[in-house]
């Protein structure tokens, strides 16, 4: 007995050890700079960077998770908002074997694994003020660099070529926007909206004067940012998300926002038009002239305004109200008055003003939500997995048009999921939000600051993501994932004090599940970095096919479909070099082998239309002409709508009706030849039946209207004098 205590003391010292040691923040820190990265490298949109994120945030959740198991908090998985987060990663896998793109859809399953790392991490890492706050101002310090590296390639002081850290410097700023690293201007708009929320909060929830000021002129710091990115969609969402935000700030916060913000506001306006003037390579020097000039008005019209603040708390409801009101009845009269007097740049105000139910994108946006919803009554239950949207748009389009993403992350998931994953989404937002406002009616004063602000800045990002595909860029979700995390911790404290947490645990739980999940996430890290070493050999074997360097694609391309056996690209370049090979060497096993890997390739990814065409070609120069042809026939059913797979078309029939004509087979080179007589028949009849190209688009003279190219009707044309 006494060697049992003696063995129980011992464990237990070494537990309170490793709770006294500061290993914690080693994963706190570890984790603040993970979530503070992922917006430099393209958002997270390619795999080539997102593989390496997903390992790295896998091994410091296995490494944190057995940091807990040692520690006398220890490490289960016992929140219901955790269960139902697994849950949606379950609806993103259950798709897989009936997928549209299994290599997508697995990519997509993987990513949510990275959320539910960060979420988890998140809530069992903010379990107190000065965690939270190091994740809060993770979050903001990224998205002020997000501004500051879009001020840079604005003035030219970040060349295209640079590779810092292996981040790609290119596309910063495009097309007079600020894309920052996140690549597109939208993304960048709803981040640095995300980024001027959070800044905005921290400003307020901080008591120290000095440190108030700087987070409100960080704050302007951002939003003269935000406005270059012309994102009109964010423009609408921030003022929404910002409502918001005054509306759940305790009363005092609510007069202190009101007068801070106005500062802020008035001062970034102010300046707009000089800091736009700058924006391009003879404004390197002005332009943070002009920025630190901006920093420091706001720095000390916000400090100074500190003196008087506290005074402003006495104020009566209706004096209050009525001083919030005429601030912002000021507001909006200067803005027109800046813009009727030209203060305020014009491409901003045209952007501005272009906001309405016309516009062409605005329209377009409607015309992709129509033809997405085609593509769910096709599986409405399950959905067909990650990546619906990109493989099966061509079959459904109103009209030829090029996009990968369907602009409304809601419907994304609905195409992906179907109504089981939707559903799961609904009830974890309702759960998120509903408790968030539960703890927030407590009316803990401290808490309620930062939980208007996470709200907000998470209501932010919901709300744009219903226009854009904000949330495919993987960085954005992480970003989301990091706040909602610490949210919830909040949320868990306030309802702790009040007895109400039970109502957010799930009671009966099973003591497997964690020690699943560290295998789990041993699985994730291990496949990711799989995923990683492939898609490297894959672009390298890609481009050594690209220059008919068929032995180093061969050793590419080899290793490429090793270690990512589902890349349906890797698969088909690999074919294509194997029968390439065989060509030269009359070696027929390996001209089979391509035969192999090509049907591989249209088993992960069956709505490819141009692996179709790559086999049709394999086919019909090794003499399987029938089934070549049928390849090419259910390319063009899967793209319809693209005028250059008629020419595809009328060039292969040609060619087999040449070929027999030649062999002095008339009557079968007749039968192929009459298929290319047939063909602009053909494209009027899908004109007719498929295309319904919305008016404000036809009367564009860039739009692609469907119609038979140059090329076929030359075919065609050389066919009837044959014939």
């Amino acid at each position: 007995m006494a060697k049992n205590k003696k063995q129980t003391s011992s464990f237990t010292d070494r537990q309170e050890v490793l709770n006294l040691y500061p290993i914690k923040y080693v994963f706190l820190f570890a984790f603040s700079l993970l979530v503070l990265m992922t917006p430099y490298y393209r958002g997270l949109y390619f795999d080539y960077e997102l593989t390496v994120f997903q390992a790295v945030a896998s091994a410091i959740f296995i490494l944190f998770a057995i940091y807990l198991y040692a520690t006398k908090n220890g490490f289960e998985i016992k929140y219901k908002l955790e269960y139902i987060l697994l849950l949606f990663m379950v609806a993103y896998i259950v798709p897989f074997f009936f997928a549209a793109n299994r290599r997508l859809a697995i990519g997509e399953f993987l990513k949510y694994a990275f959320y539910f790392a960060i979420f988890a991490m998140a809530i069992r890492l903010a379990t107190d003020k000065f965690e939270r706050l190091t994740i809060l101002n993770a979050l903001f310090i990224s998205t002020v660099g997000v501004a500051f590296f879009g001020y840079q390639a604005a003035v030219g002081l970040i060349p295209e070529t640079a590779r810092p850290l292996g981040m790609p410097m290119n596309g910063l700023w495009a097309g007079n926007m600020i894309n920052s690293t996140l690549q597109y201007h939208n993304t960048a708009g709803t981040v640095l909206a995300f980024g001027f929320i959070i800044s905005l909060m921290l400003g307020l929830y901080t008591e120290n004067r000095f440190l108030k000021a700087f987070y409100f002129a960080a704050s302007s710091f951002i939003l003269t940012a935000f406005f270059f990115t012309y994102s009109r969609g964010c423009y609408v969402t921030l003022l929404l998300a910002l409502l918001a935000f005054f509306l759940l700030l305790p009363r005092e916060k609510r007069i202190s926002i009101v007068f801070n913000l106005a500062i802020v506001a008035a001062v970034v306006l102010a300046f707009l038009n000089r800091v736009g003037a700058q924006l391009n390579p003879n404004g390197k020097e002005k332009l943070w002239v002009i920025l630190l000039f901006q920093f420091a008005i706001v720095w000390a019209a916000v400090y100074a305004f500190g003196f008087v603040e506290n005074r402003l708390y006495a104020l009566k409801d209706e004096v209050y109200i009525i001083s919030a009101l005429t601030v912002a009845a000021l507001g909006v009269i200067g803005f027109v008055i800046a813009i009727n007097m030209h203060l305020l740049p014009s491409s901003i105000v045209d952007r501005v003003m272009s906001i309405n139910f016309r516009d062409r994108n605005f329209v377009e946006r409607l015309v992709f939500y129509k033809d997405g919803l085609k593509i769910f009554l096709r599986s409405p239950i399950f959905g067909y997995g990650g990546g619906t949207w990109v493989s099966l748009y061509f079959m459904y389009q109103s009209y030829l048009y090029f996009t990968t993403q369907s602009h409304n992350y809601f419907l994304q998931v609905l195409l992906d999921t179907g109504l089981f994953g939707f559903a799961i989404l609904m009830v974890f937002l309702y759960m998120i939000f509903s408790t968030a406002l539960k703890a927030w009616s407590k009316k803990d004063r401290e808490k309620n600051i930062l939980i208007a602000g996470i709200f907000a800045g998470a209501l932010q990002l919901y709300l744009h993501s219903i226009l854009d595909f904000d949330f495919s860029l993987a960085s954005v979700q992480v970003l989301l994932f990091a706040s909602l995390g610490v949210l919830f911790a909040i949320v868990s404290e306030v309802l702790q004090k009040t007895k109400e947490d039970e109502k957010l645990i799930v009671q009966r739980r099973t003591k497997l599940l964690a020690p699943a999940l560290l295998a789990f996430y041993l699985f994730v890290m291990i496949i990711s970095i799989n995923f990683r070493i492939g898609n490297y050999n894959a672009n390298l074997g890609q481009q050594a096919l690209q220059m008919n360097n068929l032995s180093a694609a061969y050793s590419f391309l080899s290793k490429a479909v090793e270690y990512d056996s589902l890349s349906s690209s890797a698969l088909s370049d690999y074919a294509t070099v194997l029968y390439k090979i065989g060509d030269q060497n009359r070696d027929a096993n390996l001209i089979a082998k391509a035969n192999d890997y090509f049907k591989q390739a249209i088993e992960n990814d069956r709505f490819s239309a141009k692996i179709r065409f790559r086999y049709a070609v394999y086919l019909l120069a090794h003499g399987a002409i029938d089934e070549g042809l049928k390849q090419i026939e259910e390319g063009i059913k899967l793209q319809p709508l693209l005028p250059a797979n008629y020419e595809v078309k009328a060039d292969a029939y040609a060619k087999v009706g040449d070929y027999y004509l030649g062999k002095g087979d008339k009557e079968k080179a007749k039968k192929y030849y009459e298929v290319v007589l047939r063909i602009p028949q053909e494209v009027e009849r899908v004109k007719r039946e498929r295309e319904r190209m919305p008016d404000i688009i036809r009367e564009d003279p860039n739009s692609r209207k469907f119609s038979i190219t140059d090329r076929t009707l030359q075919i065609v044309n050389e066919v009837k004098k044959k014939m």
